[in-house]
């Protein structure tokens, strides 16, 4: 999958915008449906919650271990590979109502509880792909923006898949609604891994340390704390949020759909925003940065609204600055790591996210406590964490292994 051609290399491009977008509709599709599912199925909040523990745990894993193969065998096999994990679960998960399937399932697919529009944009390898093939990181974003503007668009149609459960559930009933949709899901995991075995990149330079160079896990360190963070937060708000809106307003699972649909549009938006008006005009870091904090402060604020419309208006607000943030923060991420290092610095950084979100096993205990709690806790956690963001970078310098002493860029 190696490739010394620029024109061969920048046109497999295309298949890794194919790819995220077909997984982009499956993988939304499916995180929104299971914890409906799991409802419908009548297992507890705090059940619920918490068997998003272990698909965290099992990520966490494979996260690491795809993410350091990646820099010994290249990133467009990890990302292959990668897909085939969610191919097995997604089967699981279509052929059996038993909770053993479903959980298993759940968990080798990597169900995790975030079904944000870019929830399909990421996975194992796809961070340092971009990084190896675009060393400059103006191009990098503009790369980053147009992959989560495309998944995020595509995600739409998990949202509209889950929007037809108000009229087709009336004639298939409403078990068999979320199994067909399971199975067409898994379909589009398919043609996904499909599109990634036809990825092409640059041969990578041979890596000279066991793990990664000393400036590299330095840098790195300064991503992992604030996005620890804002994971903790994710973990806490996100994983019950379908959940949360069918209880709070009393709407059925058709409806939820239609505001996840809205807001996928939001950050798809938003992405495009990033990429063609943001890129190289404003200060990037500022940007994403203060997008974080909006978002945890939106989150807050949904917490106490009683109005069902406006609480929707703010939450597609939200989406729409998570999308413009992003891609920003997807450049910056690999910023101060060192080429050979992008695999592993990817992985960690995705494995320290991961862990943080064993925080959503708290997620059902808050909402059968507070429906408020989940939101408002996890908002404010956002809010802090995208401060700190700003502040771990900002104070970066290049050359400065320890991270104390200032040297110039």
């Amino acid at each position: 999958m190696f490739s010394d051609s620029p024109e061969i290399v920048n046109k497999s491009f295309n298949f890794l915008l194919v790819s995220r977008a077909t997984r982009s509709a499956a993988l939304i599709f499916v995180t929104l449906s299971l914890p409906l599912y799991l409802h419908l199925l009548h297992y507890s909040l705090i059940f619920i919650g918490l068997l998003y523990v272990p698909i965290t745990l099992f990520n966490i894993i494979l996260i690491l271990i795809l993410g350091r193969l990646g820099d010994s065998i290249g990133y467009s096999k990890v990302l292959l590979l990668s897909e085939i994990f969610p191919v097995f679960g997604l089967l699981l998960i279509t052929v059996s109502t038993n909770i053993y399937f479903i959980a298993t399932g759940a968990i080798i697919a990597g169900i995790t509880g975030s079904a944000g529009g870019m929830r399909g944009a990421f996975s194992p390898g796809m961070t340092a792909f971009v990084a190896n093939n675009y060393p400059d990181e103006l191009q990098r974003v503009t790369k980053l923006s147009l992959l989560t503007a495309t998944a995020s668009f595509f995600s739409i149609f998990g949202g509209i898949f889950l929007g037809l459960y108000t009229f087709l559930s009336r004639i298939t009933g409403a078990l068999m609604f979320y199994r067909i949709f399971f199975a067409i899901s898994l379909i589009l995991i398919i043609s996904s891994a499909l599109a990634l075995s036809r990825l092409r990149e640059y041969k990578r330079p041979r890596k000279t340390t066991r793990v990664m160079k000393k400036e590299s896990f330095s840098y790195m360190l300064r991503i992992i704390i604030p996005n620890s963070l804002n994971a903790a937060a994710i973990g806490i708000a996100m994983p019950l949020l379908p959940l949360w809106f069918e209880l709070k307003y009393h709407i059925g699972a058709g409806y939820v759909g239609d505001i996840y649909t809205i807001s996928y549009a939001a950050t798809a938006l938003g992405s495009f925003i990033s990429g063609r008006y943001l890129n190289g005009h404003f200060d990037g870091l500022k940007i994403a940065s203060l997008a974080r904090i909006l978002q945890g402060l939106l989150f807050a604020v949904i917490a106490f609204v009683p109005f069902l419309y406006i609480t929707a208006g703010i939450y597609i607000i939200r989406m729409a600055v998570a999308g413009i943030g992003s891609p920003l923060r997807g450049a910056i991420n690999v910023r101060g790591i060192n080429k050979e290092d992008y695999g592993t610095s990817t992985g960690i950084q995705g494995v320290s996210g991961r862990a943080s979100q064993l925080t959503s096993g708290s997620s059902g205990y808050l909402m059968d406590f507070n429906l408020a709690f989940p939101l408002l806790i996890g908002g404010s956690i956002q809010a802090v964490g995208g401060a700190l963001y700003y502040i771990m970078v900002k104070t970066w310098r290049p050359g400065n292994v320890a991270g104390l002493k200032k040297t110039k860029a």
